[in-house]
């Protein structure tokens, strides 16, 4: 079954729309939550919160790309779990990818200045290869070692690669008028 016929079960409240979405894309759901949190049961429990939330949320939303908008949805689910199971803690096995972005985005950005705006706005500047490596990296957060293996480049290359991206994306938000 297609994207589309899959939310249109959901519009119409057919219960094999989560059926059918488990089917289509449960294991890339699964993987995103993951990426996050390095534990199954978590990452499951995120990824059946994801169906209640877009059993909830379809409609009003209509995601044209129901993959997308459920490794979206079930990615920031897994993020607020890692917050949550992380908070009081300080882990020295766990190194955020922000720090690879801070060098780019400074701590006293505020997120409602229309920085969204201006990183969805470099990402539609992205080659289709570069924009993949881009998101699996900083949305999905795979490691350097599966990227270069998805994409069939070694990891110096797709660290290379990352490295002119971030670099490009501080350009673009110089521009844009942010402070670097």
């Amino acid at each position: 079954m297609d994207s589309g016929k899959i939310v249109k079960l959901f519009i119409n409240r057919d219960e094999s729309a989560i059926k059918e979405l488990s089917a289509f894309c449960g294991a890339k759901m699964k993987a995103a939550a993951m990426n996050v949190l390095h534990n199954e049961q978590d990452a499951m429990e995120c990824v059946n919160d994801a169906y209640l939330a877009l059993w909830n949320g379809i409609p009003p939303a209509e995601p044209d790309d129901i993959s997308a908008y459920a490794c979206g949805v079930v990615h920031n689910i897994a993020m607020r779990k890692y917050r949550y199971n992380t908070a009081a803690k300080r882990s020295a096995v766990t190194v955020s990818l922000d720090t690879e972005l801070a060098e780019i985005i400074s701590d006293d950005t505020p997120d409602d200045n229309g920085l969204d705006g201006a990183i969805n706005g470099f990402l539609k500047t992205l080659s289709k290869k570069n924009l993949i490596i881009f998101m699996r990296r900083y949305y999905y957060e795979d490691s350097i070692a599966d990227i270069a293996a998805m994409s069939g480049m070694k990891e110096n290359a797709v660290t290379a690669r990352l490295f002119r991206i971030r670099k490009k994306l501080s350009e673009h938000l110089k521009k844009e008028g942010f402070r670097i």
